[in-house]
């Protein structure tokens, strides 16, 4: 029965394991490790009332060991993340803020999905994908390959001063504290929270310099502050919770510990922790434990019964605590990040949180052994109240110092629209990066190589570069996406009428219908194709040259759908085309390098009533003279032919009426080797009979001169 009950609870059938672990308890008698597979199945299938009532038997006929708690943890990190959707939505709009460590970034950043991280962040964190937007990482990181945002570090620096300084000291005493002079530590943590007052970081780590030194109530002290600095952080919670854990406030850790794991359910030391801790309230303590009777005072039978039977009541769960205040452990994680989202008030963010401000008084009688202990207990309540005051994200911003000219582009000039950052740590504006490339595959500044990067086709705007031009100039920037809009329209209304140009590729005859892959390597062409994909046209002509100059091109020409495109790791491409419209060339331009044209759309004449029967007499005929020449190719003849135009057309029910003719007579021209000129004749032409004799007179030819 027993392994019966364990492959159920290995298949996730939690209902079905328990339902067998209770009928072999009843069967067979209790022992622990009845009572506990009988436990996990109940924390798993999330019935915790359950869950710890049976817990508690299994302690009662057992040694157990905080490890064995994995399932009920699991259970419990289940049950809080799934109700706490708001992390979906964390800091999306934070501009200057580090999505790992929720500071001012440190020497930013920017990774392939456009976000941006401390360096030293993204390089201990072990998550495979972006914190904010779930996009894979290419883990291990090498330092080297990192190079700071040249643009946001020049700001940062310049806007946040103090803060910036702040950062230099902070990193000097994580240094100190890992040689273990903590006191020495807990002085530059001090010098730096004058300068940096708001900054979470700081009071995390002297938080965590107390705590090496036993000051636990300090720790716990700290630990608040930066959980109503920061709600949305997971380390906040994790800090608080070890802080309470040493000062023997179980019930209140194990809601911190839940707190971080909610926000971040890879924290491991988290989960340790949670484990110890739930360990220590289902435990019975000796008798000889000071904390004994304190203990047993919380966790008396009618009371423990009444906690799991009430499957965690917050008011049962944790009776130090205000009923308002508790009752945020599965929602408190939702309701501060919106408060969070609130923080962003670019520039103007001025206000302090009060630290002291009492905002869930409890009215529960508290135990504790002296009046200090009190106190202390009475402050550690105080989860801050969501809403209860106006907490701004980013530090104060001097005017003086903001200015466009910072976040020019230094290939156009203007202000940076859609910024990407290189690897090399540079910021352009994305058009004018690829147009630079098209040319050269190094950084226009630093000459470093971006062959990697041109390989990855990588155009995901900088996040935070973007962020700040939304919101220190929203007017600059406003017109600027005008500006590069209005140029999207105007290459979008190329061939609309014979007043927009169109663009023209100078290199071989193309035919309606018939595939026309192109090995698109020059810079003016890498731009052509690149317009006509972002404008959405997915089109331009194509002509032949017919005299020495580049501008001398055909007076006739063929329109090109691309069908796809695939790009070389050099910024090479390989471009699908499949014919479209016959043009008629109206007047010649330039744009970008490239030729355009006005021109006007072709369609050939209709057939008159009193020569259908004749045409279509003249399609059979041309059309059995075509199949007959295919025929009578070799088979590698024919399968060159194959791989480059496809298989050889079918007949159509419209032949007479289409506005091109049939398919099939534009393969065979395209086909047959003929001259440039003579197939140039044949598509500039708008009578179907015309091309139809032409084709039985070449056709005729080359059968004489194979026989």
């Amino acid at each position: 029965m027993v392994d019966l009950a364990r492959q159920a609870f290995e298949t996730n059938n939690f209902d079905l394991a328990a339902e067998i672990y209770d009928r072999t308890i009843r069967e067979h008698g209790p022992s622990a490790e009845l009572y506990f597979g009988l436990a996990d199945s109940y924390a798993r299938a999330g019935n915790f009332r359950r869950a710890f009532d049976t817990y508690s038997k299994a302690f009662r006929y057992g040694k157990i060991v905080p490890d064995q708690l994995e399932h009920l943890v699991t259970a419990l990190i289940k049950t809080v993340a799934m109700e706490s959707p708001a992390k979906l939505t964390l800091n999306k709009n934070v501009i200057f803020t580090c999505l790992i460590c929720r500071n001012l970034l440190r020497e930013p950043v920017t990774i392939r999905c456009g976000h941006s991280f401390c360096r030293n962040c993204i390089l201990r964190d072990q998550k495979e994908t972006c914190r904010n937007c779930e996009t894979l990482i290419d883990r291990p990181l090498r330092a080297s390959q990192l190079k700071c945002n040249v643009l946001l570090a020049t700001v940062i620096d310049k806007w946040f001063p103090s803060e910036y300084r702040a950062a230099r000291l902070k990193t000097e005493a994580n240094a100190i504290f890992e040689k273990e002079k903590f006191d020495t530590a807990i002085e530059l943590y001090n010098e730096a929270i004058k300068l940096a007052p708001r900054d979470h970081i700081l009071l995390s780590n002297r938080s965590r310099a107390y705590a090496a030194l036993n000051k636990f109530k300090k720790a716990l002290e700290d630990a608040e502050k930066v959980v109503m600095l920061r709600p949305d952080w997971p380390k906040g919670y994790f800090r608080k919770g070890s802080a309470l854990y040493e000062l023997g406030h179980y019930e209140e850790a194990v809601v911190a510990m839940l707190q971080c794991l909610s926000l971040d359910t890879s924290v491991s030391t988290a989960k340790v922790l949670l484990s110890k801790t739930l360990h220590k309230i289902l435990s019975l303590l000796p008798p000889d434990d000071p904390k004994s009777v304190d203990l047993q005072k919380h966790l008396n039978p009618s009371l423990f019964d009444r906690l799991i039977q009430s499957n965690f009541n917050p008011g049962l769960l944790l009776p130090h605590i205000s009923t308002a205040t508790v009752d945020q452990l599965k929602q408190i994680i939702g309701d501060t990040v919106s408060t969070a989202a609130n923080f962003i008030d670019g520039p103007n963010a001025d206000s302090r949180p009060d630290f002291q401000q009492k905002t869930n008084d409890s009215t529960e009688e508290q135990a504790s052994t002296s009046q200090e202990n009190h106190e202390l207990h009475r402050k550690s309540e105080k989860i801050p109240c969501v809403g209860s005051s106006q907490i701004k994200e980013s530090p104060n911003v001097d005017s003086s110092l903001v200015s466009k000219e910072d976040f020019e582009c230094s290939l156009c000039y203007r202000l940076l629209y859609q910024p990407v950052t290189t690897p090399c740590g540079h910021t352009f504006c994305c058009q004018c990066l690829y147009r630079c490339l098209d040319h050269c595959a190094d950084c226009p500044l630093c000459k470093s190589s971006l062959v990697q990067y041109l390989a990855e086709r990588r155009q995901t705007v900088t996040q935070s570069v973007e962020g700040i031009l939304e919101n220190y100039f929203p007017e600059a920037y406003s017109e600027r996406r005008k500006n590069h809009e209005d140029e999207m329209v105007e290459l979008a209304s190329m061939g609309v009428d014979k007043q927009h140009d169109i663009p023209i590729f100078v290199c071989t005859l193309a035919f309606p219908k018939v595939p026309c892959p192109l090995h698109i390597f020059e810079p003016r062409y890498r731009l052509m194709v690149r317009q006509c994909m972002e404008s959405g046209t997915r089109q331009f002509g194509m002509c032949i040259c017919v005299g020495e100059a580049e501008e001398d091109f055909s007076d006739y020409g063929c329109m090109l759908e691309i069908r796809d495109v695939r790009y070389f790791p050099d910024g090479r491409s390989l471009v699908d085309c499949i014919g479209g419209k016959r043009f008629r060339v109206l007047s010649k331009g330039k744009r970008d390098g490239y030729n355009t044209a006005k021109v006007e759309y072709m369609m050939d004449n209709p057939v008159k009533e009193n020569e259908i029967q004749e045409m279509t007499s003249l399609l059979n005929k041309v059309y059995d003279m075509c199949k007959n020449w295919i025929d009578s190719l070799s088979s590698s003849q024919k399968q060159q032919i194959l791989n480059h135009f496809g298989e050889y057309p079918g007949r159509e029910p419209d032949e007479l009426t289409a506005a091109n003719g049939p398919m099939w007579q534009w393969w065979m021209i395209a086909v047959l080797p003929l001259q440039p000129s003579i197939q140039l004749t044949l598509l500039s032409t708008s009578r179907l009979k015309k091309r139809l004799l032409g084709l039985r007179q070449i056709l005729g030819f080359l059968n004489s001169k194979n026989n």
